[in-house]
């Protein structure tokens, strides 16, 4: 059970400040054509482990093909490429060898989107903000000519948007996400064990929400073990949700299932709440950790670009 940031008191306090509003800006494009050209500086960073096609993409891959750029020799065999002989090889052993370089791939993308209901609540939508960022890694796919698709889940995942690869599906994807609508709940370990069956080749997941289901988050991650799969978990957070800026007799209202919970928060009550806090936040890393996924706690109020993009710039997902 989770609550809404909107509060009901038992008894009207005076001079007590209103919630703040949600930004102004929630209903405008996500991104302006600017913001796409500086993206395409950027990249994904994949690991080689991943299965792609070979034949395309630029990310690194464990294959090795014939190249005039080497670092490896196999013996010729009728049909090869007479172009990548190793003609020096040849002069000092007198055997035709075949240079080989490392192969580069596309990779598959997968951006599983939190859509339930308690994504729209706080002083800053986690929704949007979500849906900002799996844009820019969307397009930052489509660019790259990697495989990009996009399933928003609540309980269950939803018409996907996807598989596709160009940057001719750049406008459609943005249209997709800002169509989005919220969902009642959130039941991400059905989501993700169906989703890895139907994508059995893996690729790079990130999963992007803000973790306030029932689920235990380490047994919902089983399905994306590596090294088939790269997964990163981006945890969308509210500072309210940390710090609450409340006191006195409340009636909580859950932002998804609609049931209340009436109490009293004191100083006592106001502790134990941020240390429960604290103790599920390093528990969520701890149970990523476990399943070999990066844990990347965002700020639903961090800019996407100033913030968002370096910080996972720093947790290895860009480049």
């Amino acid at each position: 059970m989770w609550f809404k940031t909107i509060f009901r008191r038992k008894a009207p306090r005076p001079n007590q400040p209103r919630p703040r509003r949600a930004s102004a800006d929630a209903d405008a494009p996500l991104f302006d054509e600017l913001f796409l050209r500086r993206m395409e500086r950027l990249s994904l960073q994949a690991q080689r482990t991943l299965r792609g096609n070979p034949a395309s993409g630029e990310h690194p891959s464990r294959h090795r093909m014939p190249a005039s750029i080497f670092s490896d020799h196999r013996p010729y065999s009728s049909g090869d490429d007479l172009r990548y002989l190793d003609w020096n090889a040849y002069a000092r052993q007198e055997h035709l060898l075949l240079k080989l370089g490392e192969a580069e791939q596309d990779v598959h993308v997968h951006l599983l989107l939190d859509a339930s209901r308690s994504m729209t609540i706080g002083s800053a939508s986690r929704a949007r903000l979500a849906a900002q960022l799996a844009g820019a890694i969307g397009y930052l796919t489509l660019a790259h000519s990697d495989r990009l698709r996009i399933v928003p889940f609540g309980p269950t995942g939803m018409r996907p948007f996807g598989p596709v690869q160009g940057k001719a599906f750049t406008v459609p994807m943005l249209q997709y996400l800002s169509d989005l609508q919220p969902q009642p709940e959130t039941h991400l370990a059905t989501v993700i064990a169906r989703h890895a069956i139907q994508h059995p080749q893996g690729g790079i997941v990130l999963l992007i929400s803000d973790l306030l289901a029932r689920d235990h988050l380490a047994e919902a991650l089983r399905p994306l073990a590596p090294p088939r799969w790269q997964t990163v978990v981006v945890h969308l957070i509210d500072r309210r949700d940390l710090q609450p800026e409340l006191a006195g007799p409340l009636e909580l209202v859950d932002s998804e299932s609609g049931a209340t919970l009436s109490l009293t928060l004191d100083d006592d009550t106001l502790t134990a709440y941020r240390q429960a806090v604290a103790h599920w936040r390093s528990d969520l890393a701890r149970q990523c950790a476990v399943r070999g996924a990066t844990y990347a706690p965002v700020m639903s109020d961090w800019p996407l670009e100033r913030q968002v993009l370096p910080y996972l710039r720093a947790r290895r997902l860009l480049s």
